[in-house]
């Protein structure tokens, strides 16, 4: 790994800009007057985002995870869990803890499909998954860097039953049917609205188990996963630093218009100026990491980071909103993930990493690709 390769600081200035989103600061803002504006945003975001309905308190309390499984592997001690999401849903949670913790310590949520390939591991057999895509099992390799880990699985699959899912036959039927189910439901709620508020939840989890450090709470994501992390890591106070890999930080970048995510709304939402600088904005002093490819090149993602980025200097942030393209398609490069994890561990007060367990999932896929 060349130290600091690709990674583009915000306080350097001089890079093309594809787009130009508006301002968020009026000449002579201050933090003041930001603050003012940013509870104003957050309203018009969580609008947008939907919800299921009036929901009575006690309700929601009442939704805590329930132990399904204690297993070991040799990597980490898993802990499955089962939440409730709603009155008939339910997402299932995986906390990964570090084999031989003493101490409580820094916690990642880790949202993805399914907590298996996370982990790396199918959850059915506590068999290790293909070599392929370990530069996608983040749980794995953060549980090996000390963090607690919450792999968590995402809608539509904790909202169709193993019925309806079969029903589907696969595909993109999955997605279509879950988000017809969704409709129907709960007509108020987006698709988007859900996997964030599933998230949250998961977060609450995380943020509660006996091995973490509630005050060193970070959120990491991929594609989906990265939405996911994006959405509730700027909503959500708990957590102090997001990681998103190339979720499409653009409205044009990724399908953010699709059933599942805002479906027709996007057009009302764009129309009304929404855009996602807002949220990273609105994130602010929680500090963030994009892993940039196919879909959040340099170019097209500069303009939302920078405009976000001068929010973040209210607070004394000058560092706060990083980078890095790696130029190598959707799936994340071993080195921009060895940015990622440095800059994680600087954040989260945590060891610096060494990398030889991730040197060796490198070598796996290397060899599996062959």
């Amino acid at each position: 790994m060349r130290p600091g390769a690709l990674i583009f600081l915000l306080t350097v200035a001089g890079l093309a800009a594809a787009e130009s989103p508006k301002a968020l600061l009026a000449p002579g803002d201050g933090l003041s007057e930001w603050e003012a504006k940013r509870e104003a945003l957050v309203a018009r975001w969580e609008k947008a985002l939907g919800s299921p309905g009036k929901a009575d308190p006690k309700v929601l309390s009442s939704y805590h995870a329930e132990p399904v499984e204690i297993f070991f592997t040799p990597e980490f001690k898993g802990v499955l869990l089962r939440q409730r999401t709603g009155p008939d849903s339910w997402q299932r949670i995986l906390l990964m803890v570090p084999l031989h913790l003493k101490d409580r310590t820094a916690g990642v949520l880790v949202p993805f499909y399914d907590p298996d390939r996370v982990c790396g591991y199918d959850l059915k057999t506590k068999k290790r998954l293909g070599a392929e895509r370990n530069s996608a099992a983040f749980g794995l390799h953060l549980v090996q860097q000390g963090y607690v880990v919450a792999a968590v699985e995402a809608y539509p699959f904790n909202l169709l039953t193993p019925a309806e899912q079969a029903a589907a036959k696969g595909g993109m039927g999955v997605w279509r049917d879950a988000a017809e189910k969704l409709a129907k439901q709960h007509p108020q709620w987006t698709g988007m609205g859900k996997l964030t508020a599933d998230t949250r939840l998961a977060g609450r989890v995380l943020s509660e188990a006996e091995d973490v450090d509630p005050e060193r709470i970070a959120i990491m994501g991929h594609s989906l996963g990265g939405k996911m992390a994006f959405y509730a890591g700027c909503l959500d106070t708990r957590f102090k630093a997001v990681v998103a890999s190339d979720f499409g930080i653009g409205w044009d970048a990724t399908n953010w218009g699709d059933a599942w995510y805002f479906g027709s709304k996007l057009k009302a939402m764009r129309a009304e100026g929404l855009s996602h600088e807002q949220l990273l904005a609105c994130a602010a002093p929680t500090e963030f990491f994009l892993i940039a490819g196919q879909y959040d090149s340099q170019a097209a993602s500069w303009p939302y980071l920078a405009e976000a980025s001068k929010v973040h200097r209210l607070y004394g942030k000058e560092d706060s909103v990083e980078m890095y393209d790696h130029h190598s398609g959707h799936q994340p490069s071993w080195d921009s993930l060895k940015s990622a994890y440095l800059w994680l561990a600087r954040k989260m007060g945590m060891t610096r990493p060494d990398f030889a367990y991730l040197d060796g999932l490198a070598r796996e896929q290397a060899k599996a690709a062959k």
